[in-house]
């Protein structure tokens, strides 16, 4: 199955169709329009699967897959065509150029946590660049996965843009065929056999990964906003966002005041009962919620806040677990990706760094303070894929910044104009003229030659 839907692929792209420029606008033209024209039913499925409203469905997937493809149109010819560069002297009379060109047929893995915008962002990229593409969508969002497919098969044809269900077996089975480019979405466990299997192949490869990002809040936050700003990004999808603030590290002195605000803003966001807010999402399976039920009963002693699940509708309720040490927490040893927010005090700000800079580089960081100097001494210690300062998340909503992590949290970048770069190789081309010749560089090497090569090359 899937070895002939990638041969079918490649000798498509081999065509050459999918090269011009009138021809990429034009797809990602109809790509938008699809996307107007699938709305609505996308935002009922995401709602069946992760119990996300309407307002952050559209604002957390649909919007930004809007101002994505409006920003790709718009750059398309000024992104992808050929860059003249300057020529040395002694290389002249030539003259040199960059060009863009696509790696081929490209496999596209979506996660389950936004599996609308984590499909179709990094297949603008595919399709600017010029690539065809087999795009995996995540077994655990069922609903919206017959929304995209539908989408897909009514704009794209098959041997141009196809999807499968991603899951163990298939993913085993996909990895067996050959691709020009890969970009993955999803956990550092998985990331790695697709990484992998991409070295055998010697196919380049993007990971967007995830890991443990914190916040550091210091004395001089203003904590009411803090907490505001912390309490949306940690909860937002239930916490299932690869760039939520993971964890919370706060100074001793402001830590009091800064868990009483938390608790005031997860009652103003989502109400005394959070089981019944329109707006807090669900985790997107049992198996998802018992891991972190298993969590919860490991830390029983340190929740602060929170704590209650049902398993019938995947609920678990914003919780905040507090602990004097992090090596007595087991919410500390992993990843969380659910609605529970560790927080731990500090004394001094290099306390909290060297704590950060122990573990692997995150994908994001987020420090809180009004003292400029402060902020701008935390940027230059803290190593992570991306930094939002006295807000959480916000860095991936900027079109001009690019998004990836680094070391365990992913490599590579895309949106804007690193989709580009993600999905497509820099030719080098010198063209040289034949009407002048100047052999200094032939045999044999006389000592008037070796004063003008040492001349042009000092």
């Amino acid at each position: 199955m899937y070895k002939s839907i990638v041969r079918h692929q490649r000798d498509y792209f081999r065509t050459g169709q999918t090269l011009s420029l009138v021809f990429r606008k034009n797809q990602l033209i109809k790509l938008k329009r699809q996307l107007q024209n699938y709305e609505a039913e996308l935002l009922i499925a995401l709602k069946k699967d992760l119990h996300k409203s309407e307002t952050e469905a559209y604002l957390s997937e649909i919007g930004i897959l809007y101002r994505h493809l409006d920003q790709m149109i718009k750059n398309l010819k000024k992104w992808t065509s050929p860059k003249k560069v300057g020529t040395p002297f002694f290389l002249q009379p030539a003259k040199s150029e960059i060009l863009r060109e696509p790696y081929g047929v490209s496999l596209i893995i979506g996660p389950f946590n936004y599996p609308v915008l984590l499909v179709f962002d990094p297949l603008i990229g595919a399709i600017a660049t010029g690539n065809t593409a087999v795009i995996g969508l995540s077994s655990s969002v069922p609903h919206t996965n017959r929304v995209i497919q539908e989408m897909l098969g009514e704009t794209f044809e098959k041997k141009y843009v196809v999807s499968y269900i991603s899951d163990k077996v298939s993913n085993e089975q996909i990895l067996n065929e050959v691709f020009d480019k890969i970009f993955f979405t999803g956990s550092e466990k998985v990331g790695k056999i697709f990484a992998k299997q991409a070295a055998e192949n010697m196919t380049p490869i993007t990971l967007e990964l995830g890991g443990k990002s914190p916040a550091i809040v210091t004395k001089y936050s203003d904590i009411e906003l803090a907490a505001q700003r912390l309490v949306w990004g940690k909860f937002l999808n239930a916490g299932q966002t690869c760039v939520a603030p993971d964890y919370c590290l706060v100074d001793n002195q402001v830590k009091g005041q800064f868990l009483e605000e938390i608790r005031n803003v997860i009652v103003k966001q989502f109400g005394e009962t959070p089981e019944s807010s329109r707006d807090f999402g669900r985790l997107v399976s049992e198996a998802s919620l018992k891991r972190l039920v298993k969590i919860l009963e490991a830390d029983q002693d340190y929740i602060w806040l929170g704590g209650q699940y049902g398993l019938a509708d995947r609920f678990l309720e914003p919780t905040v677990i507090i602990g004097d040490s992090a090596d007595e927490l087991q919410c500390m040893s992993e990843e969380l990706f659910g609605p529970i927010l560790p927080v731990l005090g500090y004394d001094k700000l290099a306390e909290a760094v060297n704590f950060v800079r122990k573990k692997p580089q995150p994908l994001a960081f987020y420090p809180f303070s009004n003292n400029k100097k402060e902020i701008n001494w935390l940027i230059k210690q803290i190593s992570c894929g991306g930094i939002t300062v006295n807000d959480t998340i916000l860095h991936l909503a900027n079109d001009n910044l690019p998004f990836g992590g680094i070391g365990h949290s992913g490599m590579g970048t895309y949106h804007g104009y690193d989709s580009v770069e993600a999905f497509s190789h820099k030719k080098s081309v010198l063209r040289r003229s034949q009407l002048v010749n100047l052999p200094l560089n032939f045999p044999p090497y006389t000592e008037s030659k070796n004063k003008l090569i040492r001349l042009f090359l000092r």
